[in-house]
Formats: structure tokens, sequence, C-alpha cells
């Protein structure tokens, strides 16, 4: 990239958006560029990165490597992010690898020239250290999903971390990760055992008619991303989670998933139970599962939380779900009648509780718009698209302001 076309770029990353010309010339001319092929390492897990790699095009992930045969991709790198902020900034070695998940462009600054920056441009310092700020509450926003999971899927978490009981005021008490062990059901000891089988048999009990039953899941160092589309459907190198992610009820057939597990009213039981009895037909999901199985459970999923009264978050997100699986399907009817309804429930969605998350909502305006291009509505599509651009946190997010941006000039491209 010549030195113009490298400033422009500048121009549209928060690192260094109000720069004025002297100190975007200058870096400019300091930075390099470096394009990568597809499945290219750019940065090895617990390397020391002497440079800071800002995605000029293309597609970057960020990975932990499991074992030798499977990782986990921490985050996914679009136009404008960064990598490598506060290790290249101490001189320490990186926690985790980055990989092209795509031919891409990367443009590098190296550390001398970072910390030149720093210490002649307090506007560089401050948005620096917004960057940093903002990372750091990522992290903590991240660690915090990640834990609450742990703890409603039943598994384990790291011994550096305790449970607390809040109901008591004036009694708290602490549990230890080895007590929770011991209190643990059969299904989170096979999850811990250091088994080489791809599933374990997790236990629920009916939330309509109290059975108690065990039904496969898929064991999370076998869940493998290879690729995703823009509306965020995933792709899997080996089993997809997607198909077990409905729990159904071999004695009555009600069907539920980690976010619509509640008790039932005693008025819908009985409705709920002649719906089941209508289309359920008996069958017994608890063992192996095809994709075509896996599309009967969220249709039964679907019924059951309709008649639940659900909210529109949950009934948008499973229909999502039932798109994707018509998309892996290739049955392309079903799947837009899907999305469209996702659709009309996640704008209801938006519009009746907004997020107080930043991230959260920009995440869905993307998501909506991207739904909004899949149907056809260009115009719906550039509406979200531009809202995102003109979010009042935008730039603590410059990643999803670009992916929206490009997103609106490749429409505008098209038409």
């Amino acid at each position: 990239m010549n030195r113009d076309l490298v400033m422009n770029f500048f121009k549209g990353v928060a690192l260094f958006n109000n720069l004025g010309p002297v100190l975007l010339t200058r870096l400019a001319e300091s930075s390099g560029a470096l394009r990568f092929t597809r499945g290219g390492t750019i940065v090895e897990e617990g390397g020391q990165p002497g440079s800071l790699y800002i995605v000029a095009s293309g597609r970057l992930e960020v990975y932990r490597q499991i074992d030798e045969n499977s990782r986990i991709i921490l985050q996914t790198l679009f136009r404008g992010d960064l990598f490598g902020e506060q290790c290249v900034l101490e001189g320490s070695q990186t926690a985790a690898g980055l990989m092209a998940a795509e031919d891409s462009l990367v443009i590098i600054i190296d550390r001398q020239t970072l910390l030149s920056f720093i210490k002649d441009s307090p506007e560089f310092s401050r948005n620096y250290i917004k960057i940093l700020s903002g990372r750091f509450r990522d992290a903590a926003a991240r660690e915090k999903k990640l834990l609450s999971l742990l703890l409603a899927s039943g598994l384990s978490i790291p011994e550096e971390y305790c449970l607390v009981d809040t109901g008591k005021k004036r009694e708290e008490t602490s549990l230890h990760i080895s007590d929770l062990n011991q209190a643990g059901a059969p299904e989170d000891q096979e999850e811990d055992d250091g088994s080489a089988e791809t599933f374990f048999k997790k236990e629920f009990s009916c939330p309509l008619c109290s059975t108690c039953f065990r039904t496969l899941k898929p064991r999370q160092k076998h869940i493998i991303v290879e690729r995703a589309d823009d509306d965020f459907c995933l792709y899997y190198k080996t089993v997809n989670p997607l198909y077990y992610e409905i729990n159904v009820c071999p004695a009555c057939g009600y069907s539920f998933n980690s976010s619509t597990s509640g008790a039932v009213k005693p008025e819908l039981k009985k409705g709920l139970s002649k719906m089941l009895a209508e289309r359920w037909k008996s069958s017994n999901f608890c063992g192996p599962r095809t994709l075509e199985d896996a599309v009967q459970t969220f249709i039964l999923a679907i019924e059951c939380q309709r008649l639940m009264g659900a909210d529109d978050s949950v009934m948008g997100r499973l229909f999502l779900k039932l798109g994707w699986l018509h998309r892996y399907l290739n049955t392309k009817e079903s799947e837009r009648r899907c999305l469209d309804m996702a659709l009309n429930h996640l704008s209801r969605h938006f519009n009746k509780s907004p997020s107080d998350e930043p991230r959260e909502e920009m995440n869905l305006m993307f998501l909506l718009g991207q739904l909004h291009r899949i149907l056809g509505d260009e115009k719906g599509a550039v509406g979200w698209f531009v809202k995102i651009t003109q979010h009042p946190q935008r730039k603590a997010y410059p990643y999803l302001v670009n992916r929206a941006r490009d997103a609106w000039q490749e429409i505008k491209k098209h038409q």
C-alpha cells in the first residue's frame, strides 16, 4: 500500500482517527504491510510480537491451541481491528496465536515507532489508553459470560474462583471448586474425566412432566469452528453443537434449551400436552442426531415456547437457528421463512427492549441488517448499517463499525 492509501486507512481506525496530517504522514511512512494467505500463521501462541498488527483487509483469527488437532477461536478480527496492543507495549509474550482465516493484508507498526508516538503525541497516548481500557472491559465481560455459562451448564469453574451464596444477608457461604465437584451430577464427572469420546450424557428434569432423562451433548474440545456466515451461522469441522442444543423429554416431548428451561405454569400444561400429543410422535432424541432430527427438535422447541409465551428475543433466536439448519440442508424456501420470522421477532425485541450493553446492541443491529440483506431488502439493510456507524459508542467498537461500513459499501457497489 502506498503512503496515501495507508493514511486514508488510518483515518478510519479509532487509534489514529484524531491525529493531524503531520503525524499521520510520519506514521504511514514508518509502517509496513504484509500479505498472508489463508491458514498462514502470523503470530505463534506464546510468541513475542515486536509489532502492532492492524487488519487492512481480509479476516484474522485469534486462537488458543488445545491439543495437536484442535484449537479454540477466541476472536475474529476484521478491517480496522488490532492485535498485540498490550504485548508490543510491554515487550511481553502473547497468550494467543494469530492466523489468517482468509487471504489478508495486515499493516504492521514496530515497537520502537509505537513507543515514539506514545512519547510524542498526547492524542495518540489517550487513544491507546482508551483502546487498552476497552480490551480490559471486553475481557471482563467475556470472563463473566464464560463463568455464567459454566455454572449454568453444571460444569466445573477454574480453581482460582469460588462461588459465594449471596442469598443470605448475614451468613455468607463460600464454596470452593472441590465442593462443587463432590456435589456434581454424574454427567459432570464424565465431562471432566479426560475422556476422548466426542459426547457425554447430561441429565435434565423435564419442566412439563418432571421426568429425569439423559441426553447426548458434544464435548467442548471436539467443537471446532471452520467458518461463519455474515448472519453468524457457524460451520464446524467436526460435530455441530446446534444439532444437540434442544433437549427433548422422551416421556412427553417437551423441548427446551438452556435459555428456555424454566418451570411450566400449571395453567399451560394442558395446552402443551395436547400440542405435543399431535406433533411429537413419541420420537426419542436422546441419542445421536441427524441434521433432520435437529430440525425436528427446533420445530418442537418453537411450538413449546410459543405456547409458553416466550419473549421475542427467545423466539427470534430459535427461528434464526432453525433457519441455519435449513441452510445446511439447502432447503432455501424453509430457510427464508425462518429468517423472516427471526427478523420480525428480533426487530420487535430491539424496539421494545434496547440493550444496556453497546456491543450487544450493535451486534444485534448488524444481524438485523444482514437478515434484511439476505431476504432481499437492501434498503432496510443499509438503514441498520448506517445506524451502527452513527452509534454513540461507535468509537469504542471500530471493528463493528467497519464491518457495517464495508457491508453498506458492498451493497452500494452492486446497486
